[in-house]
């Protein structure tokens, strides 16, 4: 081993880039090196000459089976030994008296001979965690049972009649195993995958007929976004989803293997909302699918032509016994049929949607004891301090506050702005929505307010009621609005915490700007209201971002930019309190729609006669030594 570390060595100094261009005879090639009996390892180095970075790969090579018995037989005494010569002081942490004194080293021994015996034998102990994935196999009438549904895979439209069959046979299909091996989960990712591809344009059209929104809004959120979720599940997928070992070490159940599993909750509700009809649908409902589930998907009805479109692809891309869609065209404004969904039994609810009506659907989840995620809203604040780069700020609040007209449950409601920038602030921000939106009653220029007509008439009165100034409030720029054309304006509103603008989500692009003197004060007045389901920062100094994070609570938050927290697939997003409950995105999508099962598995037939295994001061009467010994285990555990 020492030669060959030398000869890489000067290798490296040669400037070689390959240690085959300089090398002793015999290891010319990696075949020969690895074949070598005295190496256990060939260290390969690209470098680069003339001080530029050096890379270096290790090529390891397990070591023969019989250096592992020689491991065994040599460290194994040392260890035992070493032990051993300690255990005369454990006497006293035991608490035996000195008249006990071979008791004491006679339990010490023992169980370092169950140490020894338990470390030998390690390698040796099956564990159903490194086994093979055993899912129940797909039923063998499973084709039989789908030929004998009658709405799952032959109703294109079920009506409010058709709801608690539908939910039946999709957990009898879940029940036939269809959803559980990694192949089927892959195989409706990837048809989830071309559907969005191959209807690009589709759902593009689609979604401007519902929203008017500007194309590359929905081009990003509604398709892209899509996409690379379900990539991230295909590329991950595997690694996700397979058992999570536990390494911490416990004394009181030494010795063992412990694991989590990670189980399909079942056959789950997925209800989407208006604002992004197929991302808070497909996106949610393909975490769903990686997770092993099978779903029921409840689109909006506020947006009618998204909703059959969508209906539409999934029944022509997916196998219906794994995502079906229920509601998107029985009559009337959906209330219905979510009434009808909720009275089923479901293994797990996913909404997104408003804080009143996630209430009654966590009230009647709660009636039968079934698990759900809310995805809510709220009032959404924005820190802007002395120190923040005003010009950014406003641009990056502009841009969010009037992304698909201010209806995103994630959108900034209002700004806290320091009183020594208010005037500055207010400024850059009607200088920035007149660069973004110079007509916000052009085509294509800003989304539509979506909704029934008393939506629209929410959002004119509360224009009217700024306009009104009642309570202070002062209307920087915007106010206008086409009630026929669904049309509000960029508004911003200088107001203070008693404005009515202040007390609910307008959902509208409407921006109230709260001016502060002292960020305590502010910190404390966000803590009392509901809590946020997203917060964002604008600030040059690190320390009051720390101290607005360490005093405030939200879903999440973004630090110096808006938005851009909920579009890191790597971070779960979320609520908390009364902006929702449950996360996803990413590995955390599947996580949502999974449960997390601890296994430990005992060690038994390891040649220790039951001493380790099968301790005797575990069993009762608990006296004498057995206390003694019982106490100690747990404070070590």
């Amino acid at each position: 081993m020492a030669p060959l570390l030398l000869d890489i060595f000067r290798a490296r100094m040669l400037g070689c880039d390959r240690i085959a261009e300089w090398a002793p005879e015999g290891f010319r090639t990696r075949r020969e090196a690895i074949g070598a009996r005295e190496p256990d390892f060939l260290m390969t180095c690209s470098l680069k000459r003339r001080g530029c970075r050096r890379k270096r790969r290790v090529l390891s090579r397990a070591r023969p089976r019989q250096n592992k018995n020689i491991v065994r037989l040599v460290v194994v005494p040392i260890i035992v030994a070493s032990l051993a010569a300690r255990a005369m002081s454990w006497r006293e942490r035991l608490g035996f008296p000195d008249g006990d004194g071979r008791a004491s080293l006679g339990a010490a021994a023992t169980l370092l001979a169950g140490l020894a015996c338990a470390f030998v034998f390690l390698r040796g102990v099956p564990s159903a965690m490194r086994a093979p994935r055993r899912y129940r196999t797909v039923a063998s009438d499973a084709d039989a049972r789908r030929e004998r549904y009658a709405v799952v895979g032959k109703l294109p439209n079920p009506a409010l009649g058709d709801i608690p069959t539908l939910v039946a046979e999709m957990r009898d299909a879940f029940e036939s195993g269809v959803t559980l091996p990694i192949a089927n989960r892959r195989e409706t990712l990837r048809a989830m995958l071309a559907l969005v591809v191959e209807n690009e344009r589709l759902i593009l059209d689609a979604v401007w007929e519902d929203l008017k929104r500007p194309t590359g809004e929905t081009l990003y959120y509604d398709v892209l976004m899509i996409k690379s979720e379900i990539k991230k599940l295909l590329k991950n997928l595997k690694r996700w989803t397979r058992p999570e070992r536990v390494r911490a070490f416990s004394l009181l159940t030494f010795p063992s293997s412990q694991w989590i599993e990670k189980d399909p909750r079942g056959t789950v509700l997925v209800v989407g909302p208006f604002n992004y009809p197929f991302q808070l649908t497909l996106g949610v409902a393909a975490g769903a699918v990686a997770a092993g589930c099978n779903v029921v998907l409840k689109p909006s009805a506020d947006v009618p032509a998204s909703s059959n479109l969508l209906a539409d692809l999934v029944a022509r891309y997916l196998d219906p016994r794994v995502v079906s869609v229920v509601g998107q065209r029985i009559p009337g404004d959906g209330v219905d049929a979510m009434q009808a969904l909720l009275k089923e039994r479901f293994d797990f609810i996913f909404f997104t949607g408003s804080t009143r009506v996630g209430a009654i659907v966590a009230k009647s989840a709660a009636e039968t004891l079934t698990p759900c995620a809310l995805e809510l809203g709220g009032k959404n604040p924005t820190f802007v301090t002395a120190s923040a780069d005003l010009s950014i700020a406003a641009k990056q609040i502009a841009w969010g506050r009037t992304l698909n007209c201010g209806q995103q449950c994630i959108a900034p409601e209002y700004v806290l702005c320091h009183r020594s920038a208010l005037d500055a602030f207010v400024e850059k921000l009607r200088y920035w929505i007149n660069e973004l939106i110079p007509d916000p009653y052009a085509d294509g220029a800003m989304g539509r307010i979506v909704g029934k007509d008393a939506a629209m008439a929410r959002v004119a009165s509360l224009l009217e009621t700024a306009k009104l100034g009642a309570r202070g409030e002062r209307v920087a720029c915007g106010g206008g609005y086409d009630a026929e054309r669904r049309v509000a304006e960029p508004t911003v509103v200088v107001c203070g915490w008693d404005s009515d603008l202040m007390h609910e989500e307008a959902f509208a692009p409407i921006l109230c700007v709260v001016p502060y003197d002292d960020l305590q004060e502010a910190t404390a007045m966000v803590r009392r209201r509901p809590k946020p389901l997203a917060m964002y920062v604008f600030s040059r100094d690190a320390a009051e971002q720390r101290a607005i994070l360490d005093n405030t609570t939200a879903g999440g938050v973004s630090v110096n930019g808006v938005l851009y927290h909920a579009g890191h697939s790597a971070l779960p997003f979320g609520g908390v309190g009364e902006s929702g409950a449950g996360a996803y995105h990413g590995k955390h999508s599947i996580e949502c729609f999974q449960h997390r099962k601890p296994v430990l598995k005992k060690w038994r037939g390891i040649g220790d006669g039951g001493v380790v295994t099968d301790p005797f001061f575990v069993y009762g009467p608990h006296d004498g030594i057995k206390r003694k010994l019982l106490r100690a285990v747990a404070e070590a555990s």
